[in-house]
């Protein structure tokens, strides 16, 4: 099934507008193109899920004027731009039953105008209220399933809760056998098995003795997924997804029974343990998607139907469970849309963290998603080998877990480390930043916080601007000015920042250091870059009298 919207955007002069857009891969997501208007733009995701080879979004511009597109869907999409005189015929298809679109365009003010006109119309559409940002440790990346276990799960909860985190989320590990080398991966499907081997005392008592150190639990579900060893396949071949007779390694929704499974094995294990969070993941991609004539749904509508009954269930979890916090992850931030983000609380952004692939996430995620839909760590303490995650507690220095803290103050806040191996002065770090985060940053993204972007995008690999500046901005709050020095740079550019009440006097204060470095300021600020590679300064702009 294939719908398609077409429409036309007009420039006074079409030689000056360039067109900006993302590809997207595991650990590239966000990665920046910049073309000529006149050049045309023809994109793509055929993977299945919305953000699996290019983000669903593109900026029009010319300076002034600017035109925001977004493709509110995660499956298949397709957006060509096609040049004419002074204007752009736009064409997006999508395999849902009707391409939905969100558009926003201005005539002054350029994108940071058109970003914040965009942004307030989905929120809008949203329905999720006021959202909780619960501050959050996860057990994936320093012990993935292989080494998580019920003691090493309440040693860290204990450690969170004494650094103010206010969640631990277990990740994969829980289920399948009771085999302390069964992996994650091949048993997706098995819900209803337990691995009593690494958690004797079964889920429920561990969610209560995490809640009894007053910290909350949350849990990770890929409820869609399909192992190949998993015994579910076998049980109910009905529910397996398939194109032309293969086995896509999923269930697919599409077929009402299947729905009916996957709510009721939802439901069953957030009352299991009580869970305030879980975490949806989905690692698959499901390509065209399925085409069983048993489902119910067309040849040519699979993918369509398994998506309109995943928001579906989404949709009763939240009902059925008003506080529960649920988060979009889809091998990081693959399946990341408009639409997705209407169903969920926040998405994850990208799988690997570090500091410069995490700044050029949030910096373009942020022209489309409210902030408080973010969520991103940054330096996880991996289990695994990467390239750039090189994070450790016990060889990182304190100055290189306050500069990955400060960058996860962006958005929604979580770490994924050892904390009992944290040394005294970095778990004293990681408190002050959790205090940071629950006094200054939230309550701004609690209340509909805008990114005004000082700097360009940085890039990975050393590209991209490496001094990195935000302004975060409420209209009632003071405002609050990041700026970060990645490695690499040739020069320290200043930032110059223009408080939205240019009128008032500032006192303007490093919420890091408690220093004051203006007494009373009014107007535009500039501030010399003396930062360091690699650290950050984070400013608190508080009105006061004149």
């Amino acid at each position: 099934m294939i719908t398609s919207k077409n429409y036309i955007v007009t420039f006074d002069d079409l030689s000056s507008a360039r067109i900006h857009y993302w590809s997207s891969d595991w650990g590239t997501e966000w990665t920046p193109h910049q073309i000529r208007a006149q050049s045309g733009l023809d994109i793509a995701v055929t993977a299945g899920r919305s953000s699996k080879g290019h983000h669903p979004f593109i900026i029009i511009e010319d300076g002034p004027s600017a035109h925001f597109l977004a493709v509110a869907w995660s499956g298949n999409w397709h957006i060509t731009c096609t040049p004419q005189l002074n204007s752009i015929e736009i064409t997006v298809t999508s395999d849902s039953d009707e391409t939905p679109l969100i558009t926003k365009t201005v005539q002054s003010g350029g994108i940071n105008s058109a970003m914040r006109e965009f942004i307030a119309d989905f929120r809008d559409l949203d329905t999720h209220g006021v959202p909780k940002l619960l501050t959050e440790w996860n057990s994936w990346w320093p012990y993935e399933d292989i080494d998580i276990d019920e003691e090493t799960l309440l040693a860290n909860a204990a450690c969170a809760k004494k650094a103010g985190i206010e969640v631990a989320v277990l990740d994969a590990g829980w289920f399948g056998p009771a085999t302390k080398d069964s992996h994650w991966h091949h048993l997706r499907g098995d819900w209803d098995q337990r691995n009593i081997e690494r958690f004797p005392s079964g889920l429920g008592n561990i969610a209560n003795a995490i809640r009894k150190l007053g910290i909350e639990f949350g849990i990770w579900l890929e409820i869609e997924a399909l192992g190949e060893k998993a015994e579910l396949a076998k049980i109910h071949p009905e529910f397996v997804a398939q194109h032309n007779g293969e086995n896509l390694q999923y269930v697919c929704l599409g077929n009402p029974d299947a729905l009916t499974w996957a709510l009721k094995i939802s439901k069953a294990l957030i009352q299991e343990c009580g869970a305030s969070w879980i975490k949806m993941d989905f690692n698959v991609d499901p390509g065209a998607g399925c085409n069983r004539a048993d489902h119910g749904h067309g040849s040519t509508s699979g993918l369509n139907a398994h998506l309109q009954s995943l928001y579906a269930l989404l949709d009763r979890l939240k009902a059925d469970y008003p506080d529960l916090t649920i988060e979009n992850c889809s091998s990081g931030g693959l399946r990341w849309d408009l639409e997705m983000a209407t169903h969920v609380d926040m998405g994850f952004a990208s799988d690997p963290d570090w500091p410069e692939h995490s700044l050029a996430c949030f910096w373009a995620s942020s022209l489309f998603f409210p902030p408080e839909k973010l969520l991103g760590w940054c330096d996880s303490q991996w289990h695994g080998d990467h390239a750039k995650q090189l994070f450790t507690a016990q060889n990182s220095s304190d100055a290189d877990l306050e500069f990955a803290l400060s960058i996860t103050l962006l958005g929604g806040f979580g770490i994924s480390a050892r904390l009992p191996e944290f040394s005294e002065s970095k778990m004293q770090i990681v408190t002050d930043f959790v205090s940071i985060y629950k006094k200054y940053f939230r309550p701004r993204f609690q209340n509909a916080a805008f990114i005004n972007h000082l700097t360009p995008q940085p890039e990975r690999d050393g590209k991209g601007s490496r001094t990195v500046a935000f302004a975060i901005e409420t209209n009632n709050q003071a405002p609050l000015l990041t700026i970060y020095q990645l490695d690499g740079g040739s020069h320290l550019p200043s930032i110059t920042y223009s408080p939205p009440k240019p009128e008032a006097t500032y006192q303007i204060r490093n919420l890091v250091s408690d220093e004051i470095l203006f007494k009373a300021h009014q107007g535009t600020l500039t501030v010399e870059n003396n930062l360091k590679d690699n650290s950050a300064m984070i400013l608190i702009f508080e009105e006061i009298s004149a």
